[in-house]
């Protein structure tokens, strides 16, 4: 994986990608969220998780059972590679709640688009330091 201070890039499966916007599909108009385990930048596992903000339309809070699978990731020799969420009605961007939230530097958060939800949009970046920084995100297979 990169350091926090360079934006670097996911391989992020094709199958993986699709996971994470069916979870966006199915959770519309709420946003939803989830946690992705991988090794060395590379995602082989996405989790989603349940939204337990009070404002779920506009924004998102992890459950801690979700959040605690980041243990069980480290148990099996895996890490937190990304931190995903959905935009129900865009932008792919982070907005500033996102990113004055960012608690995890060194993983990349996604975000799902479904401002046109006929063609979903996902982006990563690295939220660090009250910046956004774009994170190629690679598909395969």
């Amino acid at each position: 994986m990169k350091s926090a201070e360079t934006p670097g890039c996911l391989i992020l499966p094709v199958r993986l990608a699709a996971e994470i916007v069916d979870h966006a599909r199915r959770g519309y108009p709420e946003e939803v969220c989830g946690l992705v385990a991988g090794r060395g930048g590379s995602a082989v596992a996405a989790f989603p998780g349940r939204n337990l903000s009070p404002t779920p339309t506009v924004a998102y809070e992890l459950d801690p059972e979700t959040l605690a699978r980041m243990i069980d990731f480290e148990d099996a020799g895996l890490e937190t590679v990304a931190i995903y969420h959905s935009h129900p009605h865009g932008p792919e961007t982070p907005s500033p709640t996102d990113i004055a939230c960012a608690a995890y530097p060194d993983s990349v958060y996604l975000i799902v688009s479904l401002a046109a939800p006929e063609q979903p949009v996902l982006r990563g970046f690295r939220l660090l330091a009250g910046r956004a920084l774009t994170v190629e995100i690679r598909g395969e297979g």
